[in-house]
């Protein structure tokens, strides 16, 4: 709005520079318009799309941080990320997805060593690392336990996925958003019972959900193959 704002103050103060100011005005707003672009034309143009959303989001940031609404605004834009992305893959699904997954939902009493086989959890069930061991054999999901959010990303980008599938806290969700813009991405945010890193929940229900109305079933054989890959410090 600004750079509206200012394109109308130079064609009103310098007639001379009319022309470039209203090519400014019709740019920016063909820029804005591009952000409720759906389907395949938003993948097409995500790179793009993201990279302007991500502009607002930071914009506006320092507002709800006054109102003591930081959090909320964060899990809005991840929320309306998610509903594009649903939209985008609603008549053709991904081919392959990667699901990213940070170490803090293992409790921290665990003595089990996840973060190096996920295989070697106990099975109790108290956290939601015994349910995406199971889901990497019962559907063959691709996933990965990263102990740091740009170890997973990186990893995650090099694999060059149809879909990256991350659960994290919204904070880092969002960065993940903004940086992998030219990579389709589905944010599912943490809970945060206590504090950062420390016993953090998700819904896995949603990342069942997500997996099964985005991403194309997994052949059998990647079913009774697959292994596991533990993202750790390069």
């Amino acid at each position: 709005m600004a750079g509206i704002a200012l394109s109308v103050a130079i064609v009103l103060y310098y007639p001379n520079l009319a022309g470039w100011a209203l090519i400014g005005i019709v740019a920016i707003l063909a820029d804005f318009q591009s952000t409720f672009n759906i389907g395949s034309l938003y993948l097409a143009k995500r790179s793009l799309i993201v990279r302007w959303d991500g502009y607002w989001l930071q914009s506006l940031r320092p507002i709800f941080q006054i109102l003591n609404l930081e959090e909320q605004w964060l899990i809005s834009f991840c929320a309306w990320n998610n509903q594009r992305i649903t939209q985008a893959f609603s008549s053709k699904k991904a081919r392959s997805a990667v699901v990213l997954l940070p170490h803090c939902i293992q409790l921290l009493s665990c003595k089990s060593r996840v973060v190096e086989d996920i295989h070697s959890c106990f099975g109790c069930g108290k956290c939601t690392i015994k349910n995406a061991a199971e889901a990497t054999q019962a559907y063959g999901w691709d996933v990965r336990v990263a102990p740091r959010s740009r170890a997973a990303y990186n990893e995650a980008k090099q694999s060059n996925p149809g879909i990256v599938i991350a659960v994290a806290c919204p904070d880092r969700l969002v960065k993940g958003l903004t940086k992998l813009s030219d990579t389709p991405s589905y944010a599912i945010p943490l809970s945060l019972p206590h504090g950062m890193c420390v016993d953090t929940t998700f819904d896995f229900q949603q990342l069942v959900s997500a997996m099964s109305h985005l991403v194309e079933p997994a052949p059998a054989s990647k079913i009774q193959h697959l292994q596991i890959r533990i993202v750790g410090e390069r």
